[in-house]
């Protein structure tokens, strides 16, 4: 398969989310949040990392590999959104854990990103920018042309 074909096959299972009536809305906060790291070319995994609660010192190392990012521990043989915590992560170091969703989770790491002076990771530098100057609606008055193309497009479908 190329690789737009993976990339549209993964945004589907994540748009799929949304049009389930039974979703709960912090599910389809995180498939939207998914869905704009695949559509922008990013991989999810620089933004969210998910792992089995039976990962254990595996999971630490794995974090140190990763500038920043949101860790989600799933709980084993839950159902699919039953975690067992939620946190972020900065240089391998958690800094921030029982948060309550995944786009809580966003967010409290954009306003760590900010107090700390921090760059955006440039694995995530579309979806990020996206985020600030499209959805905050902050310092928007340049975009990148990916962001300015997916915001057109979001604006012509309205």
């Amino acid at each position: 398969m190329r690789r737009r074909e993976v990339s549209g096959h993964k945004l589907a299972t994540h748009l799929a989310i949304l049009q389930e009536a039974t979703s709960d809305v912090n599910l389809k906060r995180a498939a939207v949040l998914k869905a704009l790291c695949i559509y922008l070319g990013e991989d999810v995994g620089h933004l969210i990392r998910e792992y089995k609660d039976i990962e254990g010192d595996g999971i630490q190392r794995d974090l140190q590999k990763s500038t920043m990012g949101i860790d989600v521990i799933n709980k084993e043989g839950g159902e699919i959104g039953a975690h067992d915590d939620i946190g972020i992560y900065v240089e391998g170091v958690i800094l921030l854990d029982n948060i309550g969703s995944v786009a809580q989770a966003c967010a409290m790491m954009l306003r760590v990103m900010y107090v700390l002076n921090m760059a955006y990771p440039k694995e995530l530098k579309y979806s990020y920018e996206f985020i600030q100057k499209v959805l905050l609606q902050m310092d928007g008055e340049r975009l990148s042309p990916k962001v300015l193309g997916l915001k057109n497009k979001i604006i012509a479908g309205l």
